[in-house]
């Protein structure tokens, strides 16, 4: 598709790629009309032949229209590109949750605050309006340069008014790490499974990987309907313990015993306090040297403190016996530690 870079259409000058997924590819592009930058999501040539491709494209970008939010990425028009179409979105300068954490290895809890509290808000918003996202993972939330977050792509986003089978065994629809076992199963999905997916997210935003990181997306698939995550503070000891309780809330296998909703999610997490005694997040390379800054620190004090300690005991048996072999009392007994 760099053929369409240079090119103009429709009042869209191409001027790079900035993104490639299965389906699509997303291009940096002027608009010329409205003098200003937006993201064009281009269908990928291999399925635009695809009548159900294009279908589907197509209501991810009304899906998307409907969906007016701060944390939610605005969809402006829908233009034809030659035989396929294009999705002309809001830009936003900045990087995908899933680029912050391949940076910085995993979050503290107050920059997961942070994070987690926008993209809830914004899809409480899409679930006020009847649709379930389907695929919320770290590189569907957008963090701007100025620290608002955005959920993108709704592409296989849907109402929960569509009594439709979600997806037949050989037909998953979403993404292996995050996947609720309901949408596995392809059983009827509410908002419950996005709360679901966000827990998830939420787990690899402290810890550094989803709560079943193993090798292929067939065992994957079978934990997430069988299995137990391993606990958070395995990973973590400087977490709450009502965040702890949250994420393993949004994880329950049963979609009636995770939180009512994304409101609830908000509030709870609005109840705890972010204060932290860590710098919001480090690159790996610099937390590994901050890991290392700390053992020899500890070290040093240790070693300190046991020199002290040796003193301490040295001068106190050196005073236990003048005091019961020498003629004279210490000269003041306030400072004798066994004084009464």
């Amino acid at each position: 598709m760099n053929e369409l870079i240079g090119k103009t259409i429709d009042g869209f000058n191409f001027i790079s790629i900035i993104g490639e997924g299965g389906m699509a590819f997303v291009y940096k592009a002027y608009d010329q009309k409205l003098d200003r930058f937006v993201a064009i999501k281009v269908i990928h040539p291999r399925i635009s032949h695809s009548l159900i491709s294009l279908q589907r494209f197509k209501k991810e970008a009304r899906n998307q229209a409907k969906l007016l939010h701060p944390n939610i990425i605005a969809v402006l028009d829908l233009i034809k590109i030659s035989s396929s179409v294009g999705i002309v979105m809001e830009y936003v300068e900045g990087e995908s949750l899933s680029q912050l954490l391949k940076r910085c290895s995993r979050l503290d809890f107050a920059k997961t605050k942070e994070i987690l509290r926008q993209a809830l808000a914004g899809l409480n918003f899409a679930h006020s309006f009847g649709f379930v996202h389907r695929d919320i993972k770290p590189s569907n939330i957008i963090i701007r340069k100025d620290g608002v977050v955005k959920i993108a792509d709704f592409g296989i986003a849907k109402s929960f008014s569509d009594s439709r089978p979600n997806s037949t065994a050989s037909n998953i629809i979403g993404t292996a790490f995050y996947m609720s076992p309901e949408q596995i199963k392809g059983e009827h999905l509410s908002h419950h499974s996005d709360i679901y997916s966000i827990g998830c997210t939420a787990y690899e935003m402290v810890t550094g990987y989803p709560p079943f990181y193993l090798p292929n997306d067939f065992k994957v698939l079978q934990a997430h309907i069988m299995d137990v995550h391993a606990p958070l503070e395995n990973w973590r000891s400087d977490l709450p313990q009502s965040f702890i309780s949250l994420v393993n809330d949004s994880l329950q296998k049963q979609p009636r015993d995770r939180p009512k909703s994304c409101e609830v999610l908000i509030k709870r997490l609005d109840s705890i306090p972010s204060l932290n005694f860590y710098p919001n997040y480090l690159p790996q390379h610099e937390t590994k040297a901050a890991t290392r800054k700390a053992k020899s620190n500890y070290v040093f004090l240790k070693i300190i403190l046991i020199l002290l300690t040796i003193l301490i005991c040295f001068l106190v048996v050196k005073n236990v016996k003048i005091t019961h072999f020498g003629k004279e009392e210490p000269t003041n007994k306030q400072l004798n530690p066994f004084s009464r």
